[in-house]
């Protein structure tokens, strides 16, 4: 006989006292591999010997993931099958039972559900023993109010019921009963206590050695933050800082740490479900407003070492002075704001699509934590200048621009900018750049310089040609930008403009550097207190055809306004004053045959009216008089109109004529 009650509470202590923590099971964890596509590597190093079973709890929320990327690495055997139990396992489990999870809560509601189940129930001093028949609830009046009980079938064949207070006690008399709801609160005590799953992987193999399990989970995005000292003279102190956290639910100890800066595709998918039906899941799409555009880099450059030229760099190719140590430069007096160096970076590797950072020395990390640590320290090419794009007001953006001379690609991140003798001079964000390669950093307003653009539109009818009773012109439209550059009073800038890219136009300008998949970006050095002007010119040829019958007067009168050539616009104003004619002369004919018809409306009236009147009336003599005059009409307005149509067919063929000459 088991008591239920004393052995449901004694199993889940049991359960709290004995959970292991959180991939407790598992140990050993030697390497992560932190990604920036919100992943991390993780490998486990367990030693075994023959064939074995390992065992490690992960996050229910990572079981998708361990289905997904586990790779076994054992040096003398092979891999066989992956247990666990289903996400569903406690529904499955009851549903052959005759009782739901939420019974388990209730000894009574519990003992009512096992209908036929021998059972011995002491409630209020009163045993009782038999058959479960059900529970019910009574109104017990007014000062007790509602009660459950029980109805039980005794083995002398008496109904019997009892009721169920609290420390009601019940002993299950069916061990195949208690079984079954042992194995239900176990499953769901389990599921409840710790949140974990027990993931087992079977091993083949022959004698003792060390197995590595290696899986891809979700993990914190790891950071990267920038320190950056401008000494002048087109250096600079750069320091990389990585921000990470160890979310993976234990303790690292002496765990070697890598920092992946690639852009993955980071996938999941829902392994440990069972699917009816499949359907993607998008990602929420977050745009940053209101801070200034990362730099795209660069697309053209107009020469190899054109970028850090006049701006107080030298230009890569030529060699230059040993540079001062970090150590000798920090004694110096003017080395305020001058970094200490990293004690040691991380060892950065270059791959096909992602940069990795290798930290130097092994980490020990409590879970929850967080660790800042430099990955890179290096002195690298900068420049200050002043960068102007249209639309941002009349004042340009000091930027760094800064060339990546280090061994792997920069991560993106957050960049504070310090002065090397001035200190903290602005915030910036630095896209990810590779090795070679320059990028802006955009940090303050340049409330110094200002830059005003005017631009002038123009159009001009290059050619007219008329083929197949189509006409053919074609125009040149020329967009003319001028930029005025008002610089400091008290030093030199070098001031970079940015003319937006416009598609089937072409470009010219003698102050053009590089260019942007965007944008032209023009260079010009202003002198302290001065000015310069910097000319940005698109072109684009258009080529427009009409049929003659649509090329109208006012058509032809606005081509040769646009003619450049004054013989083809003198042409052009003729064909439009022949044009006119023609039209004139035809709007004349339409007025004629108006009338006409006119008269012959009236005339049909005069007939209508003349044959309801006597003959010999003053009123009949009248409607006589006025056909006369309609008829003398007649014959008028039909001599006008055979002379207007003369005098347009002459129209037409002028105007045949000229077309044919162009």
């Amino acid at each position: 006989m088991v008591t239920y009650q004393l052995m449901l509470a004694g199993s889940l202590m049991l359960m709290l006292a004995t959970a292991p923590p959180l991939m407790a099971a598992s140990g050993g964890i030697r390497d992560v591999t932190l990604s920036s596509g919100g992943l991390a590597e993780v490998t486990v190093a367990r030693s075994v010997e023959g064939d074995t079973t390992i065992a490690i709890d992960v996050q229910a929320d990572q079981i998708d993931d361990i289905l997904k990327s586990l790779v076994v690495r054992d040096p003398a055997g092979s891999v066989g099958a992956i247990r666990l139990d289903a996400e569903d396992q406690v529904e499955e489990i009851l549903r052959s039972a005759p009782f739901t999870a939420d019974d388990l809560s209730s000894s009574a509601q519990l003992a009512g559900k096992l209908q036929g189940v021998k059972i011995r129930i002491e409630s209020s001093g009163r045993v009782l023993e038999g058959r479960v028949l059900g529970l019910s609830t009574r109104d017990a009046g007014s000062d007790t109010g509602t009660v459950r009980v029980l109805s039980v079938l005794t083995e002398a064949g008496t109904l019997e019921s009892v009721k169920v207070e609290d420390g009601v006690t019940v002993t299950i008399r069916d061990p195949a009963m208690v079984d079954r709801i042992a194995k239900v609160v176990d499953v769901a005590g389990k599921a409840k206590a710790d949140g974990a799953r027990r993931v087992e992987i079977a091993l083949v193999g022959t004698g003792k050695r060390e197995v590595r399990l290696t899986y891809v989970v979700p993990a914190p995005v790891w950071k990267t933050s920038y320190r950056l000292v401008d000494g002048g003279s087109g250096r600079a102190n750069l320091q990389a800082w990585a921000i990470i956290e160890n979310a993976l639910g234990e303790d690292w100890k002496g765990v070697a740490v890598t920092l992946s800066s690639g852009s993955p595709v980071a996938l999941r998918q829902r392994l440990h479900r069972r699917y009816w039906r499949q359907r993607p899941e998008a990602p929420l799409p977050i745009d940053e407003v209101g801070l200034p555009d990362l730099d795209p880099g660069t697309v053209a450059p107009r020469a190899s070492a054109r970028a850090f030229q006049d701006d107080g760099i030298a230009a890569p190719s030529p060699p230059r002075p040993a540079p001062i140590s970090r150590m000798d430069r920090l004694s110096l007096p003017d080395a305020r704001y001058e970094a200490a160096p990293a004690a040691a970076a991380a060892d950065a590797t270059e791959g096909d699509v992602a940069a990795n950072f290798t930290l130097p020395h092994p980490v020990d990390l409590g879970v929850g934590r967080t660790l800042s640590v430099p990955i890179l320290d290096t002195e690298i090419e900068a420049a200050r200048i002043a960068l102007w794009k249209p639309g941002q007001g009349v004042h340009p953006t000091a930027v760094l621009m800064i060339r990546n001379g280090s061994a792997a690609t920069l991560p993106p991140g957050i960049m504070t900018i310090y002065d090397g003798k001035l200190g903290y001079v602005g915030d910036a964000r630095l896209p990810a750049t590779p090795v070679g390669e320059q990028r802006f950093a955009a940090f303050a307003v340049d409330r110094k310089v200002r830059v005003q653009a005017e631009t002038q539109p123009n159009q001009v009818l290059t050619e007219i040609t008329v083929v197949d009773g189509a006409v053919r012109a074609k125009t040149r439209s020329r967009e003319v930008t001028s930029y005025t550059v008002k610089g400091a009073q008290d030093a030199p800038r070098t001031v970079v403009i940015e003319h937006p890219r416009r598609s089937g136009w072409t470009f010219t300008s003698a102050a053009l550097d590089t260019e942007t998949p965007t944008a032209y970006r023009l260079k010009v050095s202003v002198p302290a207190a001065g000015t310069a002007e910097v000319q940005a010119v698109l072109e684009r040829l258009h080529v427009e055809t009409y049929a003659l019958v649509d090329a109208d007067a006012s058509m032809l009168l606005h081509w040769s306004s646009l003619a450049g050539d004054a013989k083809l616009a003198d042409t052009l104003k003729t064909l439009s004053n022949a044009h006119s004619d023609s039209e004139a002369v035809a709007r004349e004919i339409t007025e004629i045959n108006d009338r006409i018809a006119k008269v012959s409306t009236e005339q049909e009236r005069i007939r209508s009216n003349l044959g309801a009147v006597p003959k010999d009336s003053e009123l009949a003599r009248r409607y006589l008089a006025q056909l006369s005059t309609q008829e003398d009409e007649f014959t008028s307005l039909g001599e006008a109109r055979s002379k207007a149509e003369s005098r347009l067919k002459l129209a037409q063929e002028r105007l045949r004529a000229l077309i044919s000459k162009l």
